[in-house]
């Protein structure tokens, strides 16, 4: 993922549990094919799922799942769950994203990855999804992906 997410995967945690679920881990399950393909801009297949399970030792629980369309343009959607034990990851993520451009009104917190607005960061609750999308203009697309994404977490 990136360097600010990774900052997390390094701090120790009091427990080796996965991140407390309710079934709903799999970030294919947060958008569906039509709003995938109204972000991308073209018709994209069935959501794939990227990756999965725990990351050891961190109590996080981690998802991904793309979106593609034939000329290779695609949304990324990753869904992050923290455990009571990765509290200290969860707070030191929140921290980072209060430094960067905030996308108000998404979640308990949002914000953006970099100036070029191609990554969307959204935490609510013990859940951050990050939504990626490689295009110009991709902030409209995102923010709206992402409403569309928070209706359905649990």
């Amino acid at each position: 993922m990136r360097i600010t997410l990774l900052i997390l995967l390094l701090l120790p945690t009091t427990a080796a549990r996965a991140a407390a679920g309710d079934g709903n881990g799999n970030a294919c399950a947060l958008v569906t094919r039509d709003e995938a393909t109204a972000a991308v801009g073209a018709a994209v297949g069935e959501g794939k799922l990227t990756s999965g399970g725990s990351m050891a030792g961190a109590g996080i629980d981690v998802s991904g799942c793309a979106f593609a369309s034939a000329s290779r343009k695609e949304l990324k959607v990753s869904l992050w769950r923290f455990s009571p034990s990765a509290k200290q990851s969860l707070d030191i993520y929140r921290g980072l994203c209060t430094k960067k451009e905030q996308a108000p009104g998404l979640g308990d917190i949002a914000c953006w990855y970099n100036e070029r607005h191609h990554e969307l960061q959204v935490l609510k609750g013990t859940s951050l999804m990050i939504f990626e999308l490689d295009r110009q203009p991709a902030s409209e697309a995102l923010v709206t992906v992402a409403k569309q994404a928070l209706a359905r977490l649990k």
